[in-house]
């Protein structure tokens, strides 16, 4: 936590928040503050406190439309840059030079919203705007929908900052815009996806995007940055320097804004859950759609995953009349969504899988492991644009591509510089909850655990058949990346599959470098989500209660977070395809208006009890209609009460690791460990007895204890667990597990 409060104190007065005042003139003018600069300037590449510069890091400003980087050196560091013929770089010359911060010359450029097209079209001129204009009323008045982009690179990301600009204006100095139009609130625009880090990633031009069209016919600024895009990378300290940086520049060019919403999916839901607890100097509320509470805990039940459906497809393929053939068994143990009738993609299909039918495990996160946990794979897109661009070929072979490489200043490494991961499944008791409701036998829970596995150590990976090797024989098929997974071919009766132990260090790291989210969260969270359980999408349900429970876990209470659900209009299942119509997200924004207004300018806190009358947790229909909404609709998720309407309207499912004991939270990396004899004493196996075969076979299986969730996560430092209210998880078979 003492980490969390010194990067904030030093990006605080790094980035000018404080000053709150307009810087006038051009940049070269004002040399005390860098992140005061405009048009032909370049913004400032950083770092502050994010540790040394990536390399390599492939500039993108080519594929976005922006044109190639400046040349910043003369020593072959960074891309290449080359001549250029008709403005198109000719890539069979000689470089001119190179660039390491991918740094961009600033320019504005203005855009209208065409009510034909329904998008936003670049304008030639400013004053050249044609008839099928929308025309906006955001302060009551009417006004031409044209807005000025601003845009450039902060932090070797390229950002933007865009507003209304419906007047004539000036772009000569930043004290001679017109920013009447400009409701004096700003949004940051956080995206998602999964990045492995190493580029500077791409740049959304659309009403979703920078151009967020919610947030601009409402007089709100917005800004965004590519560094803000998990799809870029998933480190969060650095997103968060980014935040700081781009913040920054918009209060030394614009001024200080009344207050900032966050707003974003998935992944950029992730980074308001986890840049919202680490510093309150970047968003005063959040509108967190699609949620997960962070990305490194969700690594521990998505690698879960391919280990459970290996066993299954083969399990299935031994025996076409297991019932693992049938998907929706398949939840029982992975606790996630399956169904029987979904086609799946010709690529993810195993040749010993039953077909039709899918899981979340399959149609979500197929080919997540090998990105996350391999330093020897990676996209092959990122080897053809470091040939292009004339990096070392040494250099591209001696880059570690995963996740905790990517995040290489915070995770510990070893001596071939590959950072040991954080996941770990010692102890974990694959379907004990299955086994205790009586949906699976002991053989059955035995044989699992038995054969199940983990994941070899990053230093032993390697690449394995197709589709990871493209030029592997395609009729040797391992959707499943069985090649790089602790497996025994005499598991189900001689000798079990080993299991994996995580790196402490690495889960030290994590939580101290502030990339878990523990609850600590008291801004205004909206956390909005579309119900897309039954077509397998990877956006589950789960992920806003397991963020509200951490926020119980550590405050108290959650009484800052709300709970929005809403029905898709169409939702077809056999092909995993919907159609959602109604976004509430605009009556979000509205919402945190009335929450915030008046309250949370010059950085004062919001009392989050002291809230709107309408801001209540809610569930829609497919049409927008609110169908309930109270301070009880999802009783029964995280208590237990009887199921709420809402909750009866939209199930939550679970994951293969609440399944196996663990809370709603998901936040243990490794569990405590207990004998076996003392978990049969304290109740854990309820009324399922064991024969003396099946203890000896149990021993065997878990030679050090079987897993303790009444204890808390022994990956998490001791200082973290002195600062939150540590609620062990529930007793097996209580009702704090999801519900189907």
């Amino acid at each position: 936590m003492k980490l969390f409060i010194s990067i904030c104190r030093v990006l605080f007065l790094a980035s000018g928040v404080l000053a709150g005042a307009v810087c006038y003139g051009q940049a070269s003018d004002s040399t005390a503050n860098d992140l005061c600069f405009w048009i032909g300037d370049t913004g400032p590449a950083g770092p502050v406190v994010s540790g040394p510069h990536q390399y390599p890091f492939i500039c993108t400003t080519v594929e976005n439309g922006l044109g190639q980087p400046r040349v910043d050196n003369q020593a072959g560091v960074g891309n290449a840059v080359f001549p250029e013929i008709k403005g198109v770089p000719d890539y069979n010359a000689e470089p001119v030079g190179y660039s390491a911060q991918c740094g961009l010359a600033t320019r504005v450029e203005y855009f209208y919203y065409s009510t034909n097209s329904r998008k936003f079209v670049k304008l030639p001129a400013p004053t050249e705007v044609p008839p099928d204009v929308a025309i906006i009323k955001p302060d009551g008045k009417p006004m031409k929908f044209v807005v000025r982009l601003e845009r450039g690179t902060i932090n070797r990301f390229i950002y933007s900052v865009a507003m209304l600009a419906p007047f004539a204006e000036s772009l000569a100095r930043p004290d001679t815009l017109d920013n009447s139009a400009w409701n004096r609130r700003l949004v940051y625009k956080f995206q998602g996806g999964v990045g492995m880090g190493r580029w500077q990633g791409g740049f959304g031009l659309g009403k979703h995007d920078a151009l967020y069209y919610e947030a601009l016919e409402r007089g709100y600024a917005v800004a965004y940055s590519t560094g803000n895009r998990t799809g870029t990378h998933y480190n969060l300290t650095l997103a968060q320097e980014t935040a700081f940086m781009v913040k920054g520049h918009f209060v030394a060019v614009y001024g200080q804004p009344e207050y900032t919403v966050g707003i974003g999916g998935s992944g950029g839901a992730v980074q308001q859950y986890v840049l919202g607890q680490n510093s309150h100097q970047i968003i005063d509320a959040a509108i967190a759609q699609m949620s997960y509470p962070d990305m490194v805990t969700q690594t521990i039940y998505v690698a879960d995953c391919e280990l459970l459906e290996r066993y299954f497809d083969e399990e299935y393929s031994r025996n076409p009349a297991s019932r693992w053939g049938r998907w929706t068994e398949r939840s029982l143990i992975e606790g996630m969504a399956a169904n029987n009738l979904v086609y799946k993609m010709p690529w993810s299909l195993s040749p010993h899988a039953p077909s039709p039918g899918s899981s979340e495990c399959v149609n979500g996160w197929r080919g997540q492991v090998p990105a996350l946990f391999n330093p020897r794979w990676t996209y092959p897109q990122y080897q053809t644009a470091l040939d292009l661009y004339r990096y070392p070929p040494q250099l591209a072979a001696s880059t570690q591509w995963t996740y905790w490489n990517d995040l290489g200043n915070i995770y510990p490494q070893d001596e071939q510089g590959i950072a040991p991961n954080s996941w770990d499944n010692v102890g974990v008791q694959y379907g004990l909850r299955a086994l205790l409701s009586g949906a699976i036998d002991q053989q059955e829970f035995l044989e699992i655990n038995a054969c199940v596995g983990g994941w070899k150590a990053p230093q032993d990976m390697a690449i394995g058949s197709y589709p990871w090797r493209f030029d592997a024989d395609p009729s040797i098929v391992d959707p499943w990346d069985k090649f790089n997974m602790n497996l025994s071919a005499s598991c189900r009766s001689g000798q079990p599959a080993a299991r994996t132990a995580g790196s402490i260090q690495a889960m030290r790291a994590a939580y101290a470098s502030g990339q878990v989210f523990l609850g600590n969260l008291t801004i205004p969270v909206i956390d909005v989500r579309w119900y897309l359980d039954p077509v397998l999408d990877l956006h589950h349900a789960l992920g806003s209660f397991s963020a509200r429970a951490r926020i119980t876990n550590f405050l108290g209470h959650a009484d800052n977070q709300l709970i929005w659900v809403v029905a898709c209009s169409h939702l077809d299942v056999a092909h995993g395809k919907k159609k959602c119509d109604y976004n509430p997200s605009g009556e979000a924004l509205d919402l945190v208006a009335q929450w915030l207004h008046g309250k949370a300018a010059n950085g004062v806190r919001v009392n989050p009890v002291d809230k709107p009358p309408t801001a209540t947790d809610r569930c829609y229909a497919a049409d927008g209609a609110i169908l309930y909404a109270g301070a009880k609709v999802w009783n029964g998720i995280l208590d237990d009460k009887p199921a709420g309407s809402c909750t009866k309207e939209f199930p939550v499912y679970a994951t293969a690791r609440i399944v196996a004991g663990d809370s709603m939270r998901g936040d243990v990396f490794k569990c405590a460990l207990q004998s076996i004899d003392d978990a049969i004493a304290r109740g854990v196996y309820g009324g399922v007895r064991f024969d003396s075969r099946q203890l000896a076979w149990l021993a065997k299986i878990f030679p050090t204890g079987v897993c303790d969730y009444q204890k808390p996560d022994q990956g998490k430092p001791a200082e973290v667990l002195l600062g939150s209210r540590h609620t062990p998880a529930p007793a097996p078979g209580d009702q704090e597990t999801a519900r189907k």
